[in-house]
């Protein structure tokens, strides 16, 4: 399946204010920490969660929310439940770029989260999160 469900590109924005992230293990955790409450379907819960790490006016990130929100019957109706999660892969580029891929498994198909970082000096940002069904990204 080939549809995009939903794609958040939301790059570095206008409020340069947002908090950072001093590790790669810190935004590993952060970005656990938001597949566990997405699973669970507690979108506002995992998203104001990001909102001290995203340079991204907090009106915004919770516009987001209600686009999850809404679309998320679709997703139920046409995966069905969610059976859990698996953390796939990390990927970097250079020191700057951070990138994580989860598997948010339900009963009948799987979709994907990407979480992006970016460290412009020394301490990492979410610079991007996405979630799609079509899984051709993921293979190698």
């Amino acid at each position: 399946m080939k549809t995009y469900i939903l794609l958040i590109l939301l790059s570095f924005s206008g409020n340069t204010f947002a908090d950072t992230l001093k590790s790669i293990g810190d935004a590993r955790k952060l970005s656990d920490k938001m597949v566990n409450l997405i699973s669970k379907e507690k979108f506002k819960n995992a998203f104001d969660s990001a909102k001290p790490f995203w340079p991204l006016p907090k009106v915004e990130i919770d516009g987001l929310v209600n686009q999850i929100k809404q679309q998320w019957p679709i997703v139920n109706q046409r995966f069905g439940k969610t059976t859990g999660t698996e953390f796939i892969k990390k990927e970097n580029i250079g020191n700057s770029f951070l990138r994580f891929y989860y598997l948010h498994k339900f009963e009948n198909h799987a979709i994907y989260w990407q979480f992006d970082f970016y460290k412009p000096k020394k301490a990492w940002k979410i610079n991007h999160i996405k979630f799609l069904d079509s899984l051709d990204t993921l293979y190698e």
